[in-house]
């Protein structure tokens, strides 16, 4: 990328001002991307570092540190993760500004190994265990996490604050609908240390990487205060998107049950979940498959041509579904 490009990203003072804090050179970055955050590579003694973006203000930098907190925990306690570094001054987080713009910086060790997609032997049973054995592992740990003071503690899950006019007619009225059902459902849940804790929220595969069978988790910020069983129910909708190896109903449905088996085998090795929650999982699928909507709906100006031929297609399949009263694929099945 240009050095123009670049820049027209996050500016070079914000860009000097984290050089500082963590003592690498600004010309030695690499830009990655941009979605939610904006980030950038750079090597520093022989190792590689990525350096993440959050614009945003600065009264989040409480929840960042939060983020960055517990995933050192797990890291302290046996969790592979991409680990969190220290500024010169040793802290975790930095704010950096240029005029109106403020961003909570943070940098991160670069995960060892490869994503699933890069072999084709990666993707089985084998893969779905220690997936599940990494979850439980976080979730048996989260039981016992305590971040010392209560502001760094992440928020609890809540349902969705969408407020787009254009999201309340037509099929967008009944997908948002749908999302309200389902998010009545489970604030209607229980909440017990056995079953309600801090969470990834976003363990798909792309947010770990491989390396000899083990795995590397990173991209924890969407973690908050949820149900373990609403954690594993995320991964499962994912995997089922990116791992199936049909796209009809019913190979997706025993994809999802194969799946599920594999991954709890590796799960209930690490923490303990009871049947009444793993029973649920496949209520929680659909209720990410629904979600997953509104994360670029919420957004969206109401023009049709705004969105992609696939969104729109996906959009028209999933209004039959609910209006025919019939749970997405990958979801209709019991454990």
């Amino acid at each position: 990328m240009d050095k123009e490009r670049r820049f027209s990203l996050v500016s070079p003072e914000v860009l000097s001002q984290a050089a500082k804090s963590f003592g690498f050179d600004t010309e030695a970055l690499q830009y990655i991307g941009k979605s939610c955050n904006v980030v950038y590579k750079f090597i520093k003694g022989n190792k590689t570092y990525y350096l993440r973006f959050s614009e945003k203000p600065v009264e989040f930098e409480i929840e960042i540190q939060a983020e960055v907190h517990w995933v050192r925990y797990l890291a302290e306690n046996g969790v592979r993760v991409a680990l969190p570094i220290h500024t010169l001054e040793g802290e975790l987080t930095t704010v950096c500004n240029d005029l109106e713009k403020y961003f909570i910086v943070t940098v991160f060790e670069e995960a060892p190994g490869h994503f699933f997609d890069s072999d084709p032997k990666l993707w089985g049973p084998n893969l779905f265990h220690s997936w599940g054995e990494t979850m439980g592992s976080m979730h048996r740990l989260t039981k016992t996490y305590d971040p010392g003071d209560l502001k760094f503690n992440r928020m609890n899950w809540r349902p969705a604050e969408i407020n787009n006019p254009h999201l309340l007619n037509g099929h967008y009225g009944i997908l948002l609908h749908k999302l309200r059902e389902k998010e009545k459902q489970l604030t209607a849940l229980p909440k017990s240390p056995d079953s309600y804790g801090l969470i990834h929220y976003d363990f798909h595969p792309y947010n770990f990487l491989i390396e000899q069978g083990e795995i590397t988790v990173f991209d924890f910020d969407d973690a908050l205060y949820g149900w373990f069983a609403l954690d594993i129910g995320i991964s499962a909708t994912h995997a089922v998107w990116w791992g199936a190896h049909s796209k009809d109903r019913e190979s997706q449905n025993e994809f999802a049950k194969h799946f599920l088996n594999e991954f709890l085998e590796g799960y209930i090795q690490q923490n303990h979940i009871g049947q009444e929650w793993i029973r649920r999982i496949p209520m929680f699928m659909e209720y990410r498959n629904i979600h997953s909507f509104f994360w670029w709906l919420n957004h969206w100006d109401g023009k049709e041509e705004h969105l992609t031929e696939s969104q729109r297609n996906a959009i028209t399949e999933a209004v039959k579904l609910i209006e025919r009263e019939v749970p997405f694929a990958g979801c209709d099945f019991e454990l």
